[in-house]
Formats: C-alpha cells, sequence, structure tokens
C-alpha cells in the first residue's frame, strides 16, 4: 500500500482496472498490463494489488504465493484504529477534493482508496469488515495449488518462508515487526501534513501567478 502514497500516479491506472473488473467498465488487466506496471516489482502485497489476486496468478502462473495468517479479530481492531479513521476523516476527504482541484499529482489517491473501501466493504467496516477478510483467504486458497502457496504467520520466524523460497535464513535470524498501530498513525499524519504543505504551496503559486497577470493587464490598460 505504501507504494500507492510514493508512486502516486499509479493510482490512476488501478482506479481504472478496478472500475474495469468490478464496474464492468473498460479492460480488466491482464500479463502485459500488470509488467508495465509492476515489472520493476519482485513481489506485490496489500492494496490494491490484491484485489486483483485472481488475475495475477493467472498471469504469473509460476509465482509462489505468500498467505500472511492474521487473526480476524485484532486484524479489524487494528484497521479500525488506523486506515479506518482515514477513511472517516474530514481532513483525508478534503485533501482529496483539492488535490483533485488543484491538479496535485496525488489526486487518485483519495479516489481510488474510497473505491478499495466501497468494493471490499461496501463502505461499511464494522459490518462487513470481517466477512470480507475470511471471503479473501477462501479466495486465495482456492486459485493458488498447494506446492505454491505458504500460509504463513510471523511468529514462525524466518525458517518456513526461507524454505518456501529457496533463500537462506538471515544470519541474526530476527524477524522484523513494523507497521505497529502508533507507526502507522504516524505515517499517516506525517503524509497528511506534507499534502496540506504541497497544496498551499499550489495555491500560493497559483495566487502570485494571478497578481502578476492583474498587474501586467491593468499596467497594459493604463498605456
Amino acid at each position: 500500500m505504501d507504494a500507492a502514497f510514493i508512486r502516486t500516479r499509479d493510482c490512476q491506472t488501478w482506479l481504472n482496472w478496478l472500475k474495469a473488473k468490478y464496474d464492468g467498465v473498460g479492460r480488466i488487466p491482464g500479463r502485459e498490463d500488470f509488467d508495465v506496471l509492476l515489472g520493476h516489482c519482485q513481489a506485490v502485497c496489500d492494496m490494491p494489488a490484491a484485489y486483483f489476486a485472481e488475475e495475477l496468478i493467472q498471469a504469473y502462473p509460476d509465482a509462489k504465493v505468500i498467505l500472511t495468517i492474521r487473526d480476524v479479530d485484532k486484524w479489524h481492531q487494528s484497521v479500525t484504529r488506523t486506515l479506518e479513521v482515514v477513511d472517516n476523516s474530514i481532513v483525508w476527504a478534503a485533501i482529496g477534493l483539492f488535490a483533485r482541484l488543484l491538479r496535485m499529482p496525488n489526486r487518485w489517491n483519495w479516489p481510488m482508496f474510497q473505491k478499495l473501501h466501497q468494493i471490499l466493504y461496501d463502505h461499511d467496516f464494522p459490518r462487513n469488515g470481517k466477512a470480507s477478510f475470511e471471503a479473501h483467504y477462501a479466495r486465495v486458497r482456492a486459485l493458488v495449488p498447494a506446492e505454491r502457496l505458504l500460509e504463513y504467520h510471523v511468529s514462525e520466524g524466518w525458517a518456513p518462508l526461507c524454505a518456501f523460497l529457496g533463500r537462506p535464513v538471515p544470519e541474526d535470524n530476527d524477524t522484523p515487526f513494523i507497521n505497529k498501530t502508533s507507526e502507522i498513525n504516524d505515517k499517516l499524519k506525517s503524509m497528511h501534513v506534507e499534502n496540506l504543505k504541497a497544496q498551499g504551496k499550489r495555491v500560493f503559486n497559483i495566487c502570485v501567478f494571478a497578481a502578476l497577470t492583474w498587474t501586467v493587464v491593468r499596467a497594459l490598460r493604463l498605456v
């Protein structure tokens, strides 16, 4: 998901693909499309790629798939305290609106994430979140042959993951623990601040340009 905030223009492509798959508007992506957008990646995870599990598995039939196991109640609680706060935030909605009006590079972020929220939870995460979680797990298990699928919990450490991928276990053998609730919220707050700064700078530049234009036009009229 972080890549959606780094490569913000990709969000327009993802949004178009989401509309094609779920609304029947446009063409559903295939291998060539994924190669163009994701060809620089060794792996993909999280949103929005997870919404195209079927298409990605079909496009890359030799790829290995890792299904990260989580307790559904803890996951639901975590999302409620992080991403759901953003999805229901007036600030986030305002940033999205002004990004479109000001034609900011990240103007596709908000509509893409709103589309994801609609598809996955029908805009009602408290009621539909857990069912959507379970449905995704069932879908991946049905799509991927057993020899290409690893169901993995981070508490298992490096050994099963490295064995599945054919890679050596790191010497320090310490499993990273990132994306804690506090870390995610700090990252989201920082993102909001940077967006507001960028939009403020764009508004300032527009005002300066308008003022200069008015000054020049007024001067020409006086000549």
